[in-house]
């Protein structure tokens, strides 16, 4: 099972409504949630990858798993302060680094013979970006 099924499996169990759209904006996925119900719309007229694709929506699947999700005030009001949106990433991004790129997995990549970004990152199933991040989350930048 590829990680793109394993999450989507569990947005299922979490009863999280995953729909990929076309939309008219720069973001590579949004998400909603209440108590009755919880979804999540991937930009597929951005996120144009497999890779990215994963990490988008196992960064959306942290957003609200964390509660963390960003107020409609971030898209129409252009005062929003951007420290606060920058916390509102913290959390969703290391769950998402937590759950689809633990430090063995990275080790098993190296062990395999990867040693750039690059390698290492196309070995996980992940964007270059995603592995940055998970490197500087785990201390090894």
């Amino acid at each position: 099972m590829t990680v793109a099924e394993k999450l989507q499996d569990f947005a299922d169990s979490e009863n999280i409504r995953v729909y990929p759209a076309g939309c008219h904006s720069l973001h590579k996925g949004c998400c909603h949630a209440t108590n009755d119900f919880s979804a999540i719309v991937i930009n597929t007229n951005v996120v144009k990858t497999h890779p990215d694709y994963v990490c988008t929506l196992a960064e959306e699947i942290g957003h609200i798993k964390t509660g963390t999700m960003l107020p409609l005030c971030d898209y129409v009001d252009p005062k929003y302060k951007n420290w606060i949106k920058r916390k509102n990433e913290i959390h969703p991004v290391r769950y998402a680094i937590n759950w689809i790129l633990p430090p063995s997995r990275i080790q098993e990549a190296r062990d395999d013979g990867c040693y750039c970004v690059c390698a290492i990152a196309q070995f996980c199933g992940v964007t270059e970006e995603f592995l940055m991040e998970a490197l500087d989350y785990y201390g090894w930048n």
